[in-house]
Parts: structure tokens; sequence; C-alpha cells
């Protein structure tokens, strides 16, 4: 058995019984990690868009490590979110979930999940952006659009990093609907 310190962030919550749970988090050191975490009664649910500070207690005989010493160090709902940019949130924690292998560690897009939590100006076109590089680091963007402006701005994405895609202002309704089609 052995302890490490991480940031994490929670992408699923599987409930076993009353205090028992199932987390899936991904880890900006590490990897994709299924732990187990028991609350006390005063501990509350992680819920899944939350970043974390916490420590691993792996086990070397089991997939499921246990979690704990959380600290909760950002959550996308600190700030007033529409309906539509926590859906889109949620779509990019979804997609991370299902698309990212366990063993392969991708700084980058743990990197835009936080940017993304701490970000207070963040609407929705921003989030498009951000799941579109995250698709792309993933190697899973054609960058080829017959739309000449959305395929600038899909170069664009796959040229830069999240903070400087997130500057970009000029995106109107219709390439924003286009964005979100990809």
């Amino acid at each position: 058995m052995s302890l490490f310190k991480t940031q994490a962030i929670i992408l699923n919550q599987k409930k076993i019984n009353q205090k028992d749970f199932i987390y899936t988090i991904f880890t900006k050191d590490y990897w994709k990690i299924l732990v187990n975490k028991k609350l006390s009664s005063k501990e509350k649910v992680l819920d899944i868009w939350y970043i974390i500070n916490c420590e691993i207690q792996t086990n070397e005989k089991n997939d499921i490590h246990k979690i704990r010493n959380i600290k909760i160090k950002y959550e996308f709902l600190n700030q007033k979110r529409s309906f539509s940019e926590i859906n889109l949130y949620l779509e990019i924690l979804s997609y991370t979930l299902k698309n990212i292998a366990i063993w392969i560690v991708f700084y980058e897009i743990f990197d835009i999940i936080e940017y993304i939590n701490k970000t207070e100006k963040i609407d929705e076109t921003k989030l498009i952006l951000a799941k579109l590089k995250i698709k792309n680091i993933l190697w899973e963007l054609d960058i080829k659009n017959k739309d000449t402006t959305i395929n600038k701005v899909l170069k664009f994405i796959n040229k830069n990093n999240i903070k400087t895609i997130f500057k970009l202002t000029w995106i109107d309704e219709n390439i924003k609907i286009g964005l979100k089609k990809i």
C-alpha cells in the first residue's frame, strides 16, 4: 500500500449504500482512478464537478483505492451559471470520462477543466471551444470544415492553449451553432 497526494476532478460518482460511494476521479499527476469513500456524518457527498486536493491510498490487490483528506478547491457552481453552461460543462466531463484511457496522463486536459472552474466569466461559447480543444488533444477533432470561418477557428484551436482560445471574442451565433455540432 502506498499513499500519495494529488489534485483531482470528480468525473463520476456511484452510490453503493447510504454512506459509501465510488468515484471516478481524473488526477493531475497520474490518470483516471476509481476510489472509494465512506462518508462520516459530517462529510458531504462530492459532486461530479468538484476539483479537489486529496490523498489516495492505493491497494495493489484491488482496482478501487481509498480517498481521504479531501479539500474542495474549486466548484463550478460557485458562480451563477445558466442551464446551457452547466449542461455543456457536464458534457465536457462526460466526454473526458468516456474518452481518456485509464493509464494515460493528460496534464493539458486537467488544466483546461481547472481553468474553466476558476474562470468567473465563462459563457457557452468558451465551453464549446474548451470541448473542441479537449477533442483536439485526444486526436478526435477533424480541423477541416466546409465553412471557412469554422475551419479557421478549428485551426486556431489546434495551435493554441486554452487561455489564448478563450480570448476569441468575434464568434457570432451562426459560428457557435456550427462549432457546437462538431
